[in-house]
């Protein structure tokens, strides 16, 4: 599928970051400084644009599409993920980060607060590989992390049919808590259940050791 490109409001507070490290997290959390700065990397600001790009050409296209309450599987700090949705996507009004670690939550809530330019922030620590989400309600299901949990197949909402799934995997078997990597974007559909694909694509990106792999990502829905 050709990418199409959607420009983006970019407008990150590096002072806000600069704040965070060395308030927050070399003062509490010193063993997260090197995670937390890997969580800027270039990689992934790069997916995190991509996303936030093809989201809202899909939008444009269905403009009855609600964006009013997003949830985030494996939202890590959601440092970089947030500030994008919030500047960038009309209508929203509660974002759900849910994530097993409580270091990243609680450094994410300390760097991003509950309200983030008037839009609701919540922080859930969860397993979400043995969490039922069936009687939880959401407009859009974001994971960029598919690779480090079970097939998305396993998780549904009370509203599953009509909720737009955004999901991003890759092909990095050699990394330790990648369980459930792809081999392309049509194996992510798959096993995801996602039935009407409004986008499809991957990036060729280099990981350590300047060793290139694919990301992949998938926008869509099931049963429309």
């Amino acid at each position: 599928m050709v990418m199409q490109v959607e420009e983006i409001k970019n407008n990150y507070d590096l002072g806000l970051f600069g704040d965070t490290l060395k308030r927050i997290v070399l003062k509490e959390y010193p063993h997260r400084i090197t995670d937390f700065i890997d969580s800027f990397s270039s990689n992934q600001l790069t997916c995190k644009k991509w996303l936030i790009e093809q989201l809202l050409i899909v939008l444009k296209d269905r403009p009855l599409t609600s964006t009013k309450k997003i949830t985030v599987l494996g939202s890590w700090y959601g440092n970089v993920l947030v500030p994008l949705i919030v500047d960038n996507i009309k209508g929203v009004e509660d974002i759900n980060l849910i994530d097993m670690d409580e270091d990243s939550l609680d450094i994410g809530r300390k760097f991003l607060g509950r309200n983030y330019n008037g839009v609701n922030i919540n922080y859930i620590k969860e397993d979400i590989n043995f969490t039922d989400y069936s009687q939880r309600y959401t407009n859009i299901c974001i994971n960029t992390s598919c690779e480090h949990m079970f097939p998305m197949s396993s998780i549904s909402f009370s509203n599953d049919e009509h909720v737009l799934y955004i999901l991003q995997s890759n092909n990095m078997r050699d990394e330790r808590e990648h369980v459930n990597c792809v081999e392309d974007y049509y194996e992510l559909i798959k096993q995801s259940a996602i039935t009407k694909p409004y986008y499809y694509s991957r990036l060729k990106l280099k990981g350590r050791n300047n060793k290139e792999y694919k990301r992949f990502m998938v926008i869509g829905k099931r049963n429309d």
